[in-house]
């Protein structure tokens, strides 16, 4: 009475023959079709089949010889867009969960990762703009969203010290007073950030009690490859990046230069007067230097550098001559 179709891995029943009707002939039975319709449509959806194979069923369910069937399926397959990203997402190398090479695939605890492309689309400057985005952090504190403001990383309600900040799988946290600032940190020579919110004290330490951030540099080039941009913005704003990077006798090499600078003089009103941010300027001189040797199938000798030098003035408060509370004349 029954026979299983196995269509794209997933297997449903029909009837071994179905009653042959035209939807637009003389002789069409719509109570008859749609209850036909409805009845595949319902085991369709209890069995879980995606709608790739509930057009499938339908082709089946049609009056269509097994050849001319086939040939529909196989255009159809060949003239459809498939999105499909979990194994893109997925299959993303991580490294802080396990301290050891492996994939998101592989991770039984909540994890996330920043990759180069994302940060390009998000016009992220800094690490801390990168994790902007990530839930459960707050990053940009409340000094404000410029460059040089900065940063303190809030994981799930733990504090800036209770946070270990990784480069490369090094600590790199301030020594006694912990935390560390993510606006110092420009993108230009970052390829992931690695993101585990919550305890990672079992791992790392009693530093990871809220979290760990662990930022991965970029590798050296297989071809020898290289690039320079410019970007100019308001407020005295630009941005100059030179990077190269390759492989000769088995050395490999990634030089980067990134310098940004900006005067952030923005006019704002405060209580009705108008003003200018002023001694709020920042200049970034940041240099990145990594070198690869390996000497081994499962050995490799390296060196990296990392010289982050920024200069930023403190604009301090704002005058305001009648506050709302009747404080007098204060710095708010």
């Amino acid at each position: 009475m029954f026979q299983p179709v196995n269509q794209h891995h997933a297997q449903f029943w029909r009837p071994a023959k179905w009653p042959s009707s035209k939807l637009f002939g003389s002789n069409t039975d719509c109570p008859k079709i749609f209850r036909h319709i409805l009845w595949v449509t319902s085991i369709l959806c209890c069995l879980g089949v995606t709608g790739e194979q509930a057009i499938a069923g339908d082709l089946l369910a049609s009056d269509l010889p097994a050849d001319r069937l086939a040939n529909d399926l196989n255009e159809d397959a060949e003239d459809g867009i498939r999105v499909n990203v979990t194994g893109e997402v997925l299959d993303q190398p991580i490294s802080s969960p396990t301290r050891g090479e492996s994939t998101l695939r592989d991770v039984t605890r909540p994890a996330y990762v920043i990759n180069r492309e994302q940060l390009q689309q998000q016009g992220a400057r800094t690490v801390k703009e990168g994790l902007q985005f990530v839930p459960g952090i707050l990053g940009g504190g409340t000094v404000g969203t410029e460059v040089n403001a900065l940063s303190g990383q809030f994981i799930r309600g733990s504090n800036n010290t209770q946070v270990l900040i990784l480069l490369d799988g090094r600590p790199i946290n301030a020594l006694g007073a912990g935390g560390f600032d993510l606006s110092e940190i420009s993108t230009d020579s970052v390829e992931r950030i690695e993101v585990l919110p919550g305890g990672g004290s079992v791992l790392y330490g009693s530093d990871a009690i809220g979290g760990v951030v662990n930022i991965i540099t970029r590798q050296p080039s297989e071809g020898l490859s290289g690039s320079v941009s410019a970007t100019l913005g308001s407020y005295g704003y630009d941005d100059q990046t030179l990077q190269f990077s390759g492989t000769e006798d088995k050395l490999g090499y990634f030089f980067s230069y990134n310098r940004i600078q900006a005067d952030n003089d923005y006019p704002f009103e405060v209580a009705g007067f108008d003003q200018t941010r002023e001694n709020n300027d920042a200049k970034y001189d940041n240099l990145t230097l990594r070198l690869n040797y390996p000497v081994g199938d499962r050995t490799q000798l390296s060196f990296s550098a990392l010289y982050l030098p920024k200069e930023q003035g403190v604009p301090g408060g704002v005058p305001i001559a009648e506050p709302l509370f009747g404080q007098g004349f204060s710095m708010s």
